[in-house]
């Protein structure tokens, strides 16, 4: 026998001396991309809740607890009707339906579940209660005591969209003394022109992705779609979804102060003819409000120049509907960066080598366009206040953007002056633009030549004739 186990033994050394070394086992592959992303509204839930009532029946006992499970659930203020009823009120008003001498109630109970006076209460809360049974009813110990009851319940909840997390925003209606502005000669109404930039002003911060931008103009329409909901004419369980309107945390104001572009014309004195030019600008002053303590957490006015024309005999015109749209646009932009700066910072959120993503696209940056780039440090503090300063910053680098989108934008770093490896997302952050180059200078004799020849040119001009359509001097 020992010979024998001895002999297996040396076999199964032998086998495994044999045996190939196993190959590691493969790594788990990597997550892709998610490619069936679809918009997060929220969703309705349902959520067990245990609680317990009292009430002088049953039926009231139960309704006490039922009461108690939704606000366990939903806190106070889920909407059951058009009315705005509470839905505690409405169930409190609509659920005690047990017989004179409670005998449905009390049978209800005993069975823990089911029976008429449960089907009832399902159906009176309006998909509120969608299932519930009773765990233990307690008879009132004397004559005149209360029934005390422990209830299961699946109580119906509206899960907000993850957005809801985010600053949410309202930007108001721009305001203005003026009544209409001049554009070429051509007054346009005041209204037509506020309510197109603060459309672009929504549009721009909803793109942004940094906020969640609440809707104050179509109150009427979505106040209809909650109607048809508190009439009972959608599925129960959408009950759930009134009373969850968001409120702000900040409210954008902006005035618009003046935005003209006006024709000047002067008549010539030698001739019939008219000097034509044109020029103007925009000032918008703008507010960020937190609505709760009504502070002021941004304002500053804003203002730009519109290029001018100068003054010709040759019947320039301007195409007034491209000239306020231009006018529009530089403000919408000015505006959005205004509040996206001071509340989010452009960073780099992604880097392969010298490839980056950055926190934000839209109008915040444009395409082919050199941003410097910073890398924060230490955070500094006012000894008097304690409040933050911001971060110590450092030049790192320049960014040129190659594509951005409604979030997000891609480039690449350029110049890098400090080390990135181990730099942890946002730490790197886009600041001011950088000025186009100019081209190379020419040699010194070439340049010294240039404003010689551009004087002599000036004096030819002076003593020739003035060009046909141009008038001379001596005219104005």
């Amino acid at each position: 026998m020992k010979k024998l186990a001895m002999v297996g033994l040396l076999c199964l050394g032998l086998a495994a001396c044999g045996k190939k070394e196993e190959a590691p086992a493969a790594s788990a592959p990597q997550p892709g991309p998610n490619l069936t992303q679809t918009p997060d509204v929220g969703k309705i839930e349902q959520v067990e809740a245990s609680a317990s009532g009292s009430g002088v029946t049953p039926g009231a006992a139960i309704n006490d607890a039922l009461k108690t499970a939704i606000m366990q659930v939903n806190g106070t203020t889920v909407d059951a009707s058009s009315a705005n009823l509470n839905t505690y009120s409405q169930v409190t008003a609509s659920l005690d339906v047990e017989s004179a001498d409670g005998s449905d109630s009390i049978k209800a109970a005993a069975t823990m579940q089911g029976s008429h006076f449960a089907e009832q209460i399902v159906t009176q809360s309006k998909g509120v209660v969608s299932s519930f049974k009773v765990v233990k009813l307690t008879p009132p110990a004397g004559k005149g005591g209360l029934y005390r009851v422990d209830i299961a319940a699946s109580i119906a909840k509206f899960k907000a969209p993850a957005d809801s997390g985010k600053i949410k925003i309202v930007v108001a209606p721009l305001r203005s003394t003026r009544s209409s502005f001049n554009i070429g000669g051509r007054n346009v109404p005041a209204a037509e022109v506020l309510g197109a930039l603060r459309q672009q002003i929504i549009d721009t911060l909803s793109q942004s992705g940094r906020f969640t931008v609440l809707d104050r103009q179509f109150e009427d329409e979505l106040q209809n779609e909650l109607d048809m909901i508190g009439s009972g004419k959608t599925v129960n369980t959408d009950f759930a979804k009134l009373g969850q309107a968001l409120s702000a945390d900040l409210v954008w104001v902006g005035v618009v102060n003046d935005l003209a572009y006006e024709k000047h014309v002067r008549k010539l004195q030698t001739s019939d003819r008219d000097l034509v030019s044109y020029s103007g600008g925009w000032s918008v002053s703008q507010r960020m409000i937190n609505l709760a303590t009504r502070q002021i957490l941004q304002s500053a006015t804003l203002q730009g120049t519109a290029p001018s024309i100068a003054p010709t005999t040759m019947g320039a015109g301007i195409d007034e509907g491209a000239t306020m749209r231009n006018m529009q646009t530089e403000i919408v932009k000015r505006s959005a960066e205004a509040i996206l700066l001071q509340t989010f910072p452009i960073s780099v959120v992604e880097r392969d080598g010298m490839n980056v993503v950055l926190s934000q696209g839209g109008t915040a940056v444009v395409e082919n366009g050199r941003y410097k780039i910073y890398l924060q440090g230490k955070e500094i503090k006012d000894p008097q206040t304690g409040q933050s300063l911001g971060n110590m910053e450092s030049a790192c680098c320049e960014v040129v953007i190659n594509r951005v989108t409604p979030k997000l934008s891609y480039g690449v770093l350029e110049n890098v002056a400090v080390k990135l490896d181990g730099v942890r997302p946002g730490a790197l952050q886009l600041r001011e633009a950088v000025a186009a180059k100019a081209p190379a200078s020419a040699p010194v004799a070439e340049a010294a030549e240039k404003p010689k020849a551009a004087a002599r040119k000036a004096g030819a001009a002076r003593s020739s004739p003035a060009v046909a359509g141009e008038p001379k001097k001596e005219d104005w």
